[in-house]
């Protein structure tokens, strides 16, 4: 069974829904196929709109950020940074689904820990290049190939995918037809991708 994970690395529930997936893999047997979209993109195409856009919506997010991350066990700093224009990275990420499927989550990771652990602005070329060489990767061949019309174009038709599949935020995963969003329905993603 293959779960789809649709991913921006702007989004912090995102992020803590990427520290737990080797677990719901190991949990369902299933493996999880990493997909990056456009959030903004999203966001745009259904007319939502990011929870920090409303006040006390937003001061309730940093406590709530908090709490899954204690949760969890892992670490978490809101990013000075935020809101990230996540464009130039989840081109990066498209590129490498395109050319390195198999090195996605490591990449993914690594953008995540950078942006919403280390506070480093991944937006840059530069960073981008420095976590793609540090999982291994040529990061200076994914940033240029990140330029590249038909990764745009593959962006764009991701997003648009995972919204006409009725995807309206982020983490959105699904199990077959079955859409699940958010980082706190993960225990109904592992219910529905467990076998029996």
């Amino acid at each position: 069974m293959t779960i789809e994970f649709f991913f921006d690395i702007a989004s912090p529930y995102s992020y803590l829904a990427a520290t737990q997936v080797a677990d719901i893999e190991a949990r369902t047997g299933a493996k999880v196929q990493w997909r990056p979209f456009l959030l903004g993109g999203v966001f745009k195409s259904t007319g939502n709109t990011m929870p920090a856009r409303v006040e006390n919506k937003a001061s309730w997010m940093l406590r709530d950020l908090r709490d899954w991350a204690d949760h969890y066990g892992v670490d978490f700093r809101f990013s000075s940074h935020f809101p990230l224009n996540a464009l130039l990275p989840q081109r990066v990420l498209t590129a490498c689904a395109e050319d390195r499927p198999d090195a996605v989550r490591e990449l993914a990771l690594a953008l995540y820990r950078g942006h919403w652990v280390d506070d480093v602005d991944v937006s840059t070329p530069e960073a981008l290049r420095a976590a793609a060489d540090r999982v291994g990767l040529d990061g200076e061949a994914l940033v240029e190939r990140a330029t590249e019309q038909s990764i745009k174009d593959r962006l764009r038709s991701t997003t648009d995918e995972a919204v006409d599949r009725g995807a309206f935020g982020a983490p959105t995963f699904f199990v077959g037809d079955r859409m699940f969003w958010g980082n706190d329905r993960l225990h109904f993603l592992v219910d529905a991708a467990t076998p029996g």
